[in-house]
């Protein structure tokens, strides 16, 4: 009788203990700067897995992002395609970033981060610009599509292959929200991290609409 008390005793004992174990070897929290932390470096490393992890989207790809071709001409695309591989979304990824202030309120959260990064839409901006200056004549000798997007994707690629350092350094706030207890980046096309994508495809969305201005002109 009092060896099965023992027994028991120790058994009671032994279940504690792994539990106290579990308990303590548990993973703790990813915090929100963490999580842009991996979002970030998911970018730079093209893991779409490991940015699914924590984003609230399926995927994201920053070259998608900051180059929104859908309202080209048809030729347009395959003429950009080399200038757009070769040289912007090697630039695009290779940004560098220090992690900042954290806040959190509830279930949602913002994370500063510096970024350094390549002058992207100036370059654009700079590209259009020179293919503006000619287009008249372009147009005036009826030029093709191939030829049009020939030059210019020649004016964008001598003013994207020219961005040699990184001088574009400004701070972005990564907005996050709590879902199921995991901390995740909100959604990078939402009007709150806007700001964020601008600033890490090096203002591509303010010389899109620099470029608007232009055409609108």
């Amino acid at each position: 009788m009092k060896k099965r008390f023992i027994s028991v005793i120790l058994l009671s004992a032994l279940v504690l203990l792994c539990a106290c174990g579990s308990s303590s070897a548990s993973k703790p929290e990813v915090t929100p700067s963490e999580t842009v932390d991996q979002f970030l470096k998911g970018i730079q490393d093209e893991d779409q897995d490991a940015i699914k992890k924590v984003y609230e989207e399926s995927t994201f790809d920053l070259g998608a992002e900051a180059w929104d071709d859908d309202d080209d001409e048809e030729g347009m695309d395959t003429a950009m395609n080399k200038v757009l591989t070769d040289d912007f979304y090697p630039r695009l990824i290779d940004f560098e970033y220090k992690i900042g202030e954290e806040e959190v309120n509830g279930d949602e959260a913002t994370v500063k981060v510096d970024i350094t990064t390549y002058k992207m839409g100036d370059a654009f901006v700079a590209g259009f610009k020179d293919f503006f200056a000619g287009a008249m004549d372009l147009y005036n000798s009826n030029a093709s599509d191939e030829q049009v997007s020939k030059v210019m994707s020649e004016k964008l690629h001598k003013q994207i292959s020219a961005l040699n350092k990184k001088e574009y350094k400004k701070t972005a706030t990564f907005h996050l929200t709590k879902e199921k207890g995991v901390w995740v980046v909100e959604d990078m096309d939402d009007d709150e991290n806007e700001a964020a994508l601008n600033i890490l495809s090096g203002g591509m969305l303010d010389a899109e609409n620099s470029i608007d201005r232009m055409t609108d002109d």
